[in-house]
């Protein structure tokens, strides 16, 4: 399963593209954020390079994440942060533990959540919409089909959305690792749709010759329907 290789710990202490230019593009000139004392909770925040990102820009952030590896990274690389992070359980469908706070004004999931079963993921996506303030702002990253560095190395298993993937390509070695994909935006906007959406979009990366495209979507909605 895909838990036993995030178990190992994933190196990620520095920000990536999405989350500035989400607070750039997004959350700062759509939504005005932040205001005073907004708070935000990243799930899956790995070693917590976005909470402190989100913190050092105003935000009242916190992180949780399913491999206690990564959290000890994130408490050593952010001292003055370590009451902001918590491990959550590896089980989506036991997993109640979403940080500190009751609710969240903010919550963002980068790469993340298409790591969970169809269960998995609907449990959880109900979890974190029940810790979102009344007009709170969603966002997640999710991996689409047409990315044919997993897409193409990956194969059908038993649950109906997860594929198992395996391929390596000398960076890396996927063997039982899991996630789904979306098949374009109006899959994406079903998937959610217990947010209203508001802006969509997508990134793709190839950084070296002998790795493929990989190719993301973007997805920020709100919590209720005008």
């Amino acid at each position: 399963m895909s838990q036993d290789y995030w178990q190992k710990g994933y190196n990620s202490p520095m920000v990536d593209h999405y989350v500035f230019r989400l607070h750039g593009r997004i959350l700062k000139p759509y939504y005005g954020l932040p205001k005073d004392r907004t708070t935000l909770l990243d799930f899956g925040c790995g070693e917590g390079a976005a909470v402190k990102y989100f913190c050092d820009n105003g935000y009242d952030a916190y992180g949780v994440d399913s491999s206690a590896k990564s959290i000890e990274s994130a408490e050593k690389y952010n001292p003055m942060l370590r009451p902001s992070f918590r491990v959550c359980s590896t089980d989506p469908l036991k997993n109640t533990n979403f940080g500190s706070l009751e609710k969240y004004d903010v919550i963002t999931s980068f790469q993340t959540l298409y790591y969970l079963s169809k269960e998995g993921f609907c449990k959880t996506l109900n979890h974190l919409y029940s810790r979102l303030n009344d007009g709170g702002v969603f966002f997640a990253t999710m991996m689409g089909k047409n990315s044919p560095q997993y897409y193409e190395n990956s194969k059908s298993t038993d649950d109906e959305w997860l594929r198992e993937i395996k391929f390596d390509n000398g960076r890396y070695n996927l063997d039982n690792y899991q996630m789904f994909f979306v098949d374009g935006e109006d899959d994406l906007r079903g998937k959610f749709k217990i947010f209203k959406p508001e802006h969509i979009g997508s990134y793709s990366e190839k950084f070296t010759s002998e790795e493929g495209v990989t190719s993301h979507y973007t997805y920020c909605g709100r919590k209720g329907w005008d």
